[in-house]
């Protein structure tokens, strides 16, 4: 039995299907096990010079997706991106002849101050990806930055528990590397630029997840990654980069951990080089986490950098392969991400057909 409100949902989904494509591989088995073995493709991007030092110069630090997006700008490379990460996922669950709602995250139509008004064209290309077998019964755009995939969790569980479509796929597809993303970042003081020693590393990729409930996986025989269980977000009144409590992020993350008790504890997250952000995170854990021995906290920016609205897709990806493959040392894994507008998700996962 699920239970919901518009900030918590608990119950159980499953995820039968995935796609990526990122910078250390065009498929979502490459690049789960590239991050695992924690290969980089983090480099110097063209396009912009920033200080390096007093009297230094050189480029920005970040990752570019290898050979798909070479020469494309604006929508034509996030569209090189997206079409293969939502058609892999499609395939990979086996749902091309059953009945989708696609909930599709994004930065907004003016991403933290970003003018891109990227929304419109973003779906478009949605729609141009869908495959000609495929029927889409429900679509949606969930608007809100890096932490929108893990937020259309539980628009995605509603659609399923109503009965209204068969399976859901979740995802998004951002790109922060264009010279204009990358002098906005700059402007904003995002970059690890001297005398500052932190700051983002900006990238970008695409995701999708399919999600349906264990009834529908188990009738049809669907291979079962992992399991999602409970999804909160909250809202942080703080603009971004001021000094917080980190309310928003322990509330999240406390309405999702129920009674987890592991005593080795993985959590996955979007940290990518702010300060800002990783202070969040060191005021939010003694206040929300279970009582452990050990932690393991994987940071997929550290090999792959910050792809924006398509991080949560790519940290659901990564923890959801990880309890198949077994590799992850615990039974259960917590997501958690945040977006410059002020968005906090807190998700759990555990083992296929396991308790959390």
């Amino acid at each position: 039995m699920a239970s919901a409100t518009p900030d918590n949902w608990t119950g159980r989904l499953a995820v039968t299907g995935m796609g990526l494509v990122t910078p250390v591989g065009l498929r979502a088995d490459a690049s789960c096990a590239a991050l695992r073995a924690g290969v980089s493709r983090l480099a110097s991007l063209p396009g912009l010079d920033i200080r390096k030092g007093e009297e230094e110069y050189g480029p920005v630090t970040g990752a570019t997706v290898p050979g798909l997006t070479d020469g494309l700008l604006g929508v034509e490379r996030l569209l090189a991106m997206m079409q293969p990460a939502f058609e892999e996922a499609i395939r990979d669950a086996g749902v091309e002849e059953r009945r989708l709602g696609v909930f599709l995250g994004t930065s907004g139509s003016s991403p933290a101050g970003r003018v891109l008004n990227y929304d419109a064209d973003v779906r478009d290309n949605l729609l141009a990806s869908v495959p000609e077998d495929c029927h889409v019964e429900r679509a949606k755009l969930i608007q809100s930055g890096r932490a929108s995939v893990q937020k259309s969790l539980r628009s995605a569980a509603a659609a399923l528990e109503a009965g209204a479509v068969d399976a859901v796929i979740i995802g998004a597809v951002d790109s922060w590397v264009s010279p204009h993303a990358l002098r906005w970042l700059r402007r904003e003081g995002r970059l690890a630029e001297y005398p500052r020693h932190t700051g983002g590393l900006p990238a970008e990729a695409a995701g999708f997840l399919v999600l349906e409930t264990p009834e529908s996986a188990r009738a049809r025989s669907a291979r079962v990654y992992a399991d999602i269980v409970a999804s909160a977000g909250r809202q942080e009144q703080k603009r971004w980069g001021e000094a917080s409590n980190a309310t928003a992020l322990t509330q999240a993350i406390q309405a999702v951990i129920g009674d987890v008790k592991d005593r080795h504890a993985v959590v996955v997250s979007d940290l990518d080089g702010e300060r800002y952000r990783a202070m969040e995170w060191v005021m939010a854990e003694p206040k929300a986490m279970w009582y452990y021995n050990t932690l393991d906290h994987w940071n997929p920016a550290d090999c792959v950098g910050d792809s924006g609205a398509a991080m949560g897709a790519v940290m659901l990806a990564w923890a959801s392969m990880a309890l198949h493959r077994g590799y992850a040392g615990a039974p259960n894994i917590l997501c958690w991400g945040a977006s410059n507008e002020g968005a906090r998700e807190a998700v759990m996962l555990t083992t296929a057909g396991g308790n959390a």
